[in-house]
């Protein structure tokens, strides 16, 4: 597989990606948009633009904002797993991806050949986004905890702090134990986002995953010998070589773990046996702080756009997904004003601070939720679509009426971009046997993974999308049906009425919804394929630097045609 890598000693460079899937050739880049950095310290990495030349902005304005996690060294592409190489999020250079970007140039907002004369500059130039935020609880964990597998990351853990996982993070990332590293989340200062100075604290230790998803984690220890001191058995008598290897690893590599130290994989997830120092926590912190950081410090300088955000919501929810934010400002605000998402802010920002991390992952239900949102009425999925009954249609998902200013779709031939942040395979997102023979029928067929980047669970030919019998789609797995969904979604129009025209909406021509999907912390053939047949890209990320980087590209990317 070719990997290309771009240091960060580097000088900024323009990077054409290969072609994949669906997607056309690329096209010649537009002038720069004006998009800058987006307040992330340079440290020396490459910016992921030109030179600004004045094009008005369709993304993000420079607002010095903080940096949401560290400071990545390089690009690697999206298809083997990160053997701790820094990943930019930067989609596969060599293996398949899901489309192609233009040169790497940031892009000067959505063209739209078929909009109405009469539309509004304002509108003409805005981009149209909607977040799907996984809220699971594997977000609570460390990026080197692969699939949740607790045990196997405590039996990778050596002599006391021998972690080639860990290792390679900090080797690659430039950890230095003489270095006080900020907080990740230092807030924006809009609304009531003041930032959390306690997560975590420079000086204290922590047990692992006592953290939960607090923004206010309690720290075990005040001291790294009070923590050896309190979790090495006989630290001053037989087990002195423990206790001070507990001391030299805390000191030196910010973690240590008891030699008979064993983990679960199911909760409780806590262990006091395994310390890290807040310091290398602020350096390497859970996901779901780098997730907030990233996204409220995106949000933050956005310009000329609608947002829109959901989540994912508890296994005992029939809709398993929640619409956290509709999308906004409303049609007609942003008509009168091109900035007007600015007065949305920090509402938004102040619903991310909101977020607790504790679902499992419904992936295709999420997506499928937001396509509801993104149709003219039920209608489409009900009738068109022939969904009936095995549809729930979730009321906070309906579309507001078509004459109504906050409805989901503005203009014609709109195509929002779902950007959709998850860590981990599907999970509690089984599709019954009539719901995804209705899926089928609208695609014309069942969407597989290709046999060369199968998607499944497990090793087994039974746990892949395709299930055991090639032949035979009653056997296929019931969860993996998140592609199945893209494509339906990137294909099908999803406004329709009679009269087209109602109100100032045109509803002539193809409003499809296009999928981009990034993998935080995992490499997902699932998610590659979801955004190759959605019309999107697919991103890896492996830090919150890599991730804002991956979300910067989808905004400013320049939209695919319509299929």
């Amino acid at each position: 597989m070719k990997r290309l890598v771009l240091r960060a000693a580097l000088p900024a460079l323009l990077l054409t990606l290969s072609a994949c899937g669906n997607s056309e050739e690329p096209e010649s880049p537009p002038p720069d948009s004006g998009v800058q950095d987006s307040g992330v310290p340079d440290a020396g990495a490459p910016d992921s633009g030109v030179p600004d030349s004045g094009v008005p902005d369709a993304g993000l304005q420079d607002a010095g904002a903080p940096d949401a996690g560290v400071p990545d060294a390089g690009l690697q592409d999206a298809g083997a797993p990160d053997a701790g190489e820094p990943d930019a999020g930067t989609p596969d250079a060599g293996e398949p991806d899901a489309g192609t970007p233009d040169a790497g140039a940031p892009d000067a907002g959505p063209v739209n050949a078929c909009l109405p004369d009469n539309t509004p500059p304002s509108l003409a130039s805005s981009t149209h986004l909607h977040f799907i935020i996984d809220t699971s609880g594997s977000m609570r964990e460390l990026l080197q905890v692969v699939n949740s597998q607790h045990s196997e990351f405590f039996n990778i853990t050596t002599n006391g702090c021998d972690n080639p996982r860990l290792d390679a993070f900090s080797i690659n990332r430039g950890w230095n134990p003489a270095t006080a590293y900020p907080v990740t989340d230092t807030g924006t200062g809009l609304g009531s986002d003041q930032g959390f100075p306690l997560l975590f604290q420079d000086s204290k230790f922590y047990g692992y995953m006592y953290w939960t998803d607090t923004s206010t984690p309690a720290s075990q220890w005040d001291s790294k010998e009070q923590a050896c001191q309190s979790q090495v058995p006989d630290w001053n008598t037989s087990r002195t070589t423990d206790y001070t290897r507990c001391l030299t690893c805390l000191s030196t590599k910010g973690f240590y773990k008891l030699p008979e130290a064993t983990a679960r994989d199911t909760a409780p997830l806590q262990n006091p046996d395994f310390i890290f120092w807040g310091r290398f926590l602020n350096f390497n912190p859970p996901k779901y702080v780098s997730v907030k950081a990233v996204l409220k410090s995106i949000i933050k300088d956005l310009q000329r756009v609608r947002v829109g955000i959901s989540i994912f919501a508890p296994n005992t929810s029939p809709s398993l997904s929640t619409l956290l934010q509709p999308q906004s400002p409303s049609c007609q605000e942003l008509t009168g004003d091109a900035n007007a998402f600015a007065s949305y802010r920090a509402t938004q920002i102040d619903a991310i601070n909101t977020l607790q991390f504790n679902t499992g992952t419904p992936l295709a239900w999420s997506l499928l939720n937001v396509g509801y949102y993104f149709s003219s009425s039920d209608d489409i999925y009900r009738t068109q679509f022939n969904f009936g009954s095995n549809y729930n249609y979730p009321a906070g998902f309906l579309n507001p009426p078509l004459d109504s200013p906050g409805r989901s779709v503005c203009w014609s031939c709109q195509s929002p971009k779902v950007i959709l942040i998850t860590d981990g395979e599907p999970s509690g997102d089984n599709m019954s046997a009539q719901m995804a023979d209705r899926l089928r029928t609208v695609n014309g067929g069942p969407v597989y993974c290709p046999d060369t980047l199968p998607c499944q669970s497990g090793t087994s030919a039974s746990s892949r999308d395709k299930g055991a019998n090639a032949t035979n789609v009653l056997d296929d797995s019931p969860i993996y049906y998140l592609d199945d969904v893209a494509k339906m979604l990137y294909e099908k129009d999803l406004q329709r009425n009679t009269p087209p025209q109602i109100g100032d909406f045109d509803t002539t021509g193809q409003q499809h919804v296009t999928t981009y999907t990034v993998g935080f912390g995992i490499n997902s053939n699932l998610l590659r394929h979801t955004a190759e047949v959605g019309g999107g890209l697919y991103y890896t990320a492996d830090d919150g630097y890599s991730l804002k980087q991956a979300l910067l590209d989808i905004i400013n990317y320049r939209v695919h045609p319509s299929p």
